[in-house]
């Protein structure tokens, strides 16, 4: 099929490709926000059509399929491309691709319609681990490529659901080579502090003893990771939600006391006083987010700025044509900054920003990846990225707290063009800071110039067929794979849009070099990357596990029978032994055979 519209892709997007295909095109491609995910997986639909396969692609929510439909649509202009989910009621059978929510990928299972397997697109594929949301996951489509930020979860369905189901994560793409490519753009980072009010230092510190006590319990666990902070919380949420003894009311206690402080700290006032003095550069910015960990702390910052600036909310009670209203008129500049708690964190299509404010920042790593990624987007040259991050003196959020710190603090400091810690009451040393333009010179991201230069000197130098001819296709491949490698010769002719007029280069790919590999087991596995893992400690006491009706996920529904009453699943129709009394039916157990 026609892929005109397919993107033009970065090398870092072809390397992700050319690892996805050594993988037997089965893998996840981890990669920060803003650096073109989205692009990579329409190249592999665009192939995958273009070789007869049915696509499936799962995203998070209805807002993210129409995106997903609208680009599609331009990149596949002559295929049928579905929707399932709101008021989309298409099916595999009646479309090449079919883009889906989760949700209802999970209830309508859209199999395949024919037995060549098909590719399955899994959109921030981290979240499909719950236990309805995973019946999404079809093991009847042979080829699978999940994207995501961060590979993580606080419970285990990363090791035993996701990396079984996809292979394993074939290429990351951080901050840091995204920045030296020139795909994304280096922040200023200005950390302002502010201090609690007298009222707010008390309650603080009214929960330090609890905390100091919990903390202690716990790292005196056996196996307990006390470093980094991100692993420690995630050793901590486990014990909270499966240990029933001493170590697990440790670390729900902890849970709730840092829970609490976390509260007092990102509803300080102080922080929004200096949200009315960020007033001007908030005017100024080409774009400004401000991110809040609630719905109270944004309607907060609305309250503080909506006399100085044009300023509007979104929550996830927005309406959908709401939402796309105020998204438009940010990306119009008829509003100077929107206010968000959490909900553009993941998947919205957000308008260039060069100014984030974070009044309350995250200790989930996925979450602030997300939240630079909209700022850190390419900027045109002169064009800035800019963070503030308010914290509260002497308490966790402080970057000189040492004490339960996570890694965020570092790696925006390491990724930062400029960074510095300021005052909240000085600023003007504050707005000096944030005001140089960006750099006049912006590296230009590699593209596919050199696998051009070598396709057309493959050409050149291959042998000549009989008589003088021009080489066979079978003779360029060769030489192409020569000199740049036999994958990323295979990756170069299958998914760049400059390649797609070779369709006779692609099918002498296949001749020449085989079909890509099949995922193995044991030796000779593909080449997946290490995936870091929590160590967590072992659960001294279980938590007695609540009976379950049924083993799987389908909901199950009561029968009248002949002998009285049984349980029935609605997926798989397996049911219960029959029982006399309805009410005895509630005791019974259905062995699901559901997928």
């Amino acid at each position: 099929m026609d892929g005109a519209g397919a993107p033009e892709l970065y090398r870092w997007q072809l390397d992700a490709l050319t690892s996805w295909v050594r993988c037997g095109r089965r893998g996840i491609v981890e990669a920060v926000t803003g650096s073109g995910k989205t692009d990579v997986a329409i190249a592999a639909i665009v192939d995958a059509s273009r070789r007869g396969r049915f696509v499936l692609v799962l995203v998070p929510s209805r807002v993210l399929m129409e995106q997903w439909y609208g680009r599609l649509t331009a990149a596949l202009p002559d295929a049928r491309i579905g929707r399932l989910g709101d008021s989309g009621r298409d099916h595999p059978g009646s479309c090449d691709v079919l883009v889906a929510t989760r949700h209802s990928a999970a209830s309508h299972r859209p199999e395949p319609p024919d037995e060549g397997g098909g590719l399955l697109v899994a959109d921030e594929c981290h979240g499909l681990g719950g236990g309805v949301l995973r019946r999404a996951l079809l093991t009847s489509y042979v080829e699978r490529l999940g994207l995501t930020a961060t590979l993580e979860r606080s419970d285990d369905a990363v090791a035993d659901l996701l990396v079984p189901f996809f292979g394993g994560i074939c290429h990351r793409y951080g901050f840091e080579e995204a920045i030296a490519d020139g795909v994304c753009a280096a922040p200023r980072v200005a950390f302002v502090g502010v201090h609690l009010s007298d009222d707010e230092r008390r309650e603080y510190v009214a929960t330090e003893q609890r905390l100091v006590d919990a903390r202690h319990h716990l790292r005196g666990i056996t196996g307990m990771p006390v470093t980094p902070f991100g692993d420690f919380i995630a050793a901590v949420a486990h014990l909270a939600e499966a240990d029933s003894g001493a170590d697990g009311r440790a670390a729900r206690e902890y849970l709730d006391v840092f829970s609490a402080r976390r509260q007092i700290v990102s509803q300080s006032s102080a922080k929004y006083e200096l949200l009315g003095e960020l007033a001007p550069a908030i005017r100024e910015a080409d774009g400004a987010l401000l991110f809040t960990e609630t719905v109270r702390g944004a309607n907060h910052a609305i309250n503080r700025l909506d006399p100085l600036v044009d300023i509007e909310l979104i929550t996830g009670s927005t309406a959908r044509r709401e939402r796309k209203e105020i998204l438009g008129d940010l990306r119009g500049r008829r509003l100077d900054a929107i206010a968000a708690p959490r909900v553009l964190d993941e998947g919205i299509d957000v308008p260039d920003a060069d100014l984030g404010v974070v009044i309350s920042a995250s200790r989930t790593r996925r979450q602030m990846i997300q939240r630079m990624g909209r700022i850190l987007r390419r900027k045109r040259p002169g064009g800035r990225a800019r963070f503030v991050i308010m914290f509260a003196r002497d308490t966790l959020e402080d970057p000189a707290h040492r004490i339960d710190r996570d890694g965020f603090v570092e790696e925006i400091e390491r990724i930062a063009e400029h960074s510095g810690v300021f005052d909240g009451r000085r600023f003007d040393e504050i707005d000096a800071f944030l005001s140089p333009p960006g750099p006049e010179r912006v590296p230009e991201p590699e593209r596919l110039d050199r696998y051009e230069a070598a396709l057309a000197a493959a050409r050149a130098g291959a042998a000549p067929g009989d008589e003088g001819e021009a080489p066979s296709d079978d003779e360029v491949v060769r030489a192409l794979a020569a000199e740049v490698g036999g994958d990323a010769a295979d990756a170069y002719l299958s998914f760049a849009r400059a390649a797609t007029d070779e369709e006779g280069l692609r099918a002498a790919a296949w001749r020449v070099r085989g079909r890509p590999p099949e995922p193995a087991a044991g030796a000779g596995d593909p080449p997946y990357l290490e995936l870091p893992l929590v160590e967590l400690p072992e659960v001294a006491r279980p938590k007695p596990k609540p009976k379950r009706l049924s083993t799987g996920a389908s909901p199950l529904a009561i029968r009248s029978v002949a002998d009285g009453f049984r349980l029935t699943c609605t997926g798989c129709g397996q049911s219960s032994r029959p029982v006399r009394f309805r009410w005895q039916v509630h005791e019974e157990t259905v062995a699901c055979r559901c997928d």
